[in-house]
C-alpha cells in the first residue's frame, strides 16, 4: 500500500518542486532540458533552428521583468550566440534557444527565447522581448506551461496539458471515446503579439458551441466516485477542466461566467470540490504567465 501511495504522490511533488525552482529564477532561463521532447518536426523547434541569431561582437542588452539590465550573453550563459548551441566547458549544459523575429510585421524584430525547465512532463517557457533602442530589448511576456507551439503565422498556441495533467487523475490518463459523437478535444488557446503587447485571440461562436457541446456530453456520463483524496478517475474531470480553461481565457476571463457554465453541466455530487480545485489550478496558471 505504501508503494502504491508513493507512486501516486511522487509526480505531484516533482511538479511542485519544479514550479518552485522556476519562480526563483525570474532573471534567468538557464535550466536543463530533457532531449526526449526535442522533435525535428516540432514547428517551435524549427522556428528557432532557422531563425536569425546575434552577430558577435555586437553587444545585445535586455531589460528583464524585474527591471535589471543584462547583456544577452549573461542571460544566456554558456550559449554561443552565433549557433545557439552550448559551449563545451562553460558549465552545466543548458537547453535554450533564441532568435530575432518580426512577430507583428512592423519591420522591427523581437527577441524570442525558448527554454525547457526539465523534470517529468514539465515545462516549456517562451519569453518575448521588444526592441526599444538599437541592440536593446525590454521584457514583454513569459509563457510557462505545456508545450507552446509557434505557428507559421507566428502566433502562439499555449497548451493547458501540463497545468491540468494531474487533475483528479494520472498524467497519462484521459477520457477516451472513439465514437463519432465524442467530445472534441480542447487543450489550448492562441496568443498573438502586436506592437509590444501579447493578447489572447478571442473565441467565436463555433468555439462556444463546441465547449457547450463537449461539457453537455461529459455531464451525461456516469458519475465516477473517488474513494479518497488520491483516487484517480478516467480523465473525465480533467476533460471538463480543459474545456473550462479554454472558455475562461477565450471569452473575457470571467470567473462568474465560467462558474455558470460549470454549474450548468457538472451536476455531480463533488461539484464544489472540483470547482475549488479548478480555481486553484487557474491561479497557478495566472501566477506563472503574463497574459
Amino acid at each position: 500500500m505504501f508503494m502504491s501511495l508513493q507512486k501516486r504522490i511522487l509526480p505531484v511533488i516533482c511538479f511542485l518542486l519544479i514550479s518552485s525552482l522556476v519562480q526563483a529564477q525570474e532573471d534567468s532561463v538557464l535550466f536543463q532540458r530533457d532531449s526526449v521532447i526535442e522533435l525535428y518536426t516540432d514547428p517551435t523547434t524549427n522556428f528557432f533552428k532557422t531563425g536569425e541569431k546575434a552577430s558577435i561582437p555586437v553587444k545585445i542588452f535586455v531589460i528583464t521583468k524585474t527591471g535589471k539590465t543584462l547583456a544577452l550573453t549573461n542571460l544566456l550563459k554558456g550559449i554561443d550566440l552565433n549557433t545557439g548551441k552550448w559551449v563545451s566547458g562553460s558549465g552545466t549544459k543548458t537547453f535554450i534557444d533564441y532568435t530575432f523575429a518580426d512577430l507583428d510585421n512592423d519591420s522591427n524584430k523581437e527577441l524570442v527565447i525558448s527554454n525547457f525547465t526539465g523534470g517529468a512532463h514539465c515545462c516549456d517557457e517562451i519569453y518575448i522581448y521588444k526592441n526599444i533602442a538599437p541592440n536593446k530589448f525590454q521584457y514583454v511576456v513569459k509563457m510557462f506551461g505545456g508545450h507552446t507551439i509557434i505557428t507559421p503565422k507566428r502566433e502562439f498556441e499555449f497548451s493547458f496539458d501540463e497545468s491540468f495533467g494531474y487533475f483528479f487523475t494520472c498524467y497519462a490518463c484521459g477520457y477516451a471515446d472513439t465514437t463519432d459523437a465524442a467530445p472534441i478535444p480542447l487543450r489550448s488557446i492562441t496568443l498573438r503579439y502586436n506592437k509590444g503587447k501579447i493578447s489572447i485571440v478571442p473565441g467565436d461562436k463555433e468555439l462556444s458551441n463546441t465547449i457547450n457541446d463537449n461539457l453537455g456530453k461529459l455531464g451525461e456520463l456516469p458519475f465516477g466516485k473517488l474513494d479518497d483524496e488520491l483516487a484517480m478517475d478516467d480523465g473525465l474531470r480533467k476533460e471538463v477542466a480543459m474545456n473550462l480553461a479554454v472558455f475562461y481565457y477565450s471569452f473575457g476571463r470571467s470567473m462568474p461566467e465560467t462558474q455558470k457554465l460549470f454549474k450548468k453541466y457538472y451536476r455531480y455530487p463533488d461539484a464544489t470540490k472540483v470547482w475549488t480545485a479548478f480555481t486553484k489550478s487557474l491561479l497557478y496558471i495566472k501566477k506563472d504567465n503574463d497574459f
